[in-house]
């Protein structure tokens, strides 16, 4: 005998975000709306009605996901073979009600939290079923964590941060044990990189080569202005000299003087310069911007070829902000991370960051932030 049921992956874009509805059913599990075809009802309409019963949103189908299938013994002892088909649905009206008759609760998750729930509290057929959906949604599962698009790794809940922390030191004077120390406070603390002037490049990959420790390199650092081809032959140095990265500062007069096309070049130039052998951050100096020039400096910098974008340089005007975090995961496509950086200073705040949409974090407070203590005074 055969059964079909249908439901599907609800999401909704809550402020330029991506966020998943689960349900917990009366067994506590984590799981998704759905429920058995009605007659007359095609697969498509049963989805829809039992996500609109279960959970009081009305959606619209946007693709079909998957189908599980298997088969159970009823009570009656009749092997029954069962076909649960699953849609991706984008919410409309209604307001989130959990029908108490059928499951406990129901609420919406970042795609980060959905993942994480699935997998510790989910039943196991329904790991491809939100699998998909996060694909679909520009979101790849793997080994525990979230990828955007397959590139950068997301950051979830009771994760630790370290591994998404670039550990800074960009101040002028800034001695050699001061760069020694701060290698080996990356290595201790399994930070993601050490960011640092390029004078001070060859030392850090002399201390940290064969670790999976990177080196960062910081270009036109702080003010943008330098000339696009200083820009261009102080990334190519950095990266013969053992930089993975490259976070250079966008020219921020010019953007102000809304000379799009003499940025573009600016930063066209760096990616050309580095051959692929580094990733490029652009940092856009947000604090000097309106909303509108945010989104064009990410639109620019991700048509030039960057990997990144990055709020501050820490040395110019206001921090980062988790509605900048926002407004730029928002403005770049999934193959371009989101750096927050300027004002990072405790775990709450990088938690926040990495929650919007951030992929990495720029602080001089790394050790603060993964240890709980409190930020040294004039970090940054």
């Amino acid at each position: 005998m055969l059964e079909i049921s249908a439901g599907g992956v609800v999401y909704r874009k809550n402020g330029g975000r991506i966020e998943i509805q689960l349900i917990e059913d009366r067994f506590g599990k984590t799981t998704l709306a759905k429920g058995k075809m009605e007659p007359g009802e095609t697969i498509e309409q049963t989805a829809l009605r039992e996500i609109w019963e279960e959970t009081g949103i009305r959606g619209e189908i946007r693709s079909p996901l998957s189908v599980i299938r298997y088969q159970y013994e009823s009570a009656e002892r009749t092997t029954i073979q069962k076909e649960v088909h699953y849609y991706l649905v984008e919410a409309g009206d209604g307001a989130l009600q959990a029908q108490i008759e059928e499951i406990k609760g129901v609420a919406w998750y970042s795609p980060a939290e959905s993942w994480k729930l699935q997998r510790s509290g989910g039943y196991d057929n329904n790991d491809e079923v939100l699998r998909e959906a996060l694909r679909q949604l520009g979101f790849v599962p793997q080994d525990g964590q979230l990828a955007v698009a397959g590139r950068f790794p997301i950051w979830t809940p009771g994760q630790s941060i370290a591994p998404f922390i670039d550990h800074t030191l960009l101040k002028g004077e800034a001695t050699t044990s001061d760069i020694e120390q701060l290698c080996q406070e990356a290595l201790a603390y399994q930070f993601y990189s050490v960011c640092v002037n390029g004078r001070w490049v060859r030392l850090c990959r002399e201390r940290l080569g064969g670790t999976n420790v990177k080196v960062c390199a910081v270009v036109g650092f702080p003010l943008g202005a330098s000339a696009t081809r200083v820009k261009a032959f102080e990334a190519a140095a950095a990266v013969e000299d053992g930089a993975s990265e490259i976070d250079m500062v966008l020219s921020v007069g010019k953007l102000l003087d809304r000379d799009f096309e003499s940025v573009g070049r600016d930063i066209s130039s760096v990616v050309r310069a580095v051959q692929g052998g580094a990733l490029v951050k652009v940092i856009l100096e947000t604090g000097a911007l309106t909303d509108e020039l945010k989104r064009e400096a990410c639109r620019i910098s991700e048509a030039a070829g960057a990997d990144y974008v990055k709020t501050s340089t820490g040395f110019g005007p206001g921090r980062a902000t988790e509605a900048d975090i926002r407004l730029m995961r928002e403005a770049v496509s999934g193959h371009v991370g989101v750096k927050a950086s300027g004002g990072v200073r405790d775990a709450a705040t990088a938690e926040t960051m990495l929650l919007a949409g951030a992929s990495r974090i720029g602080t001089s407070s790394g050790i603060a932030i993964v240890s709980g203590d409190a930020a040294a005074a004039g970090a940054y």
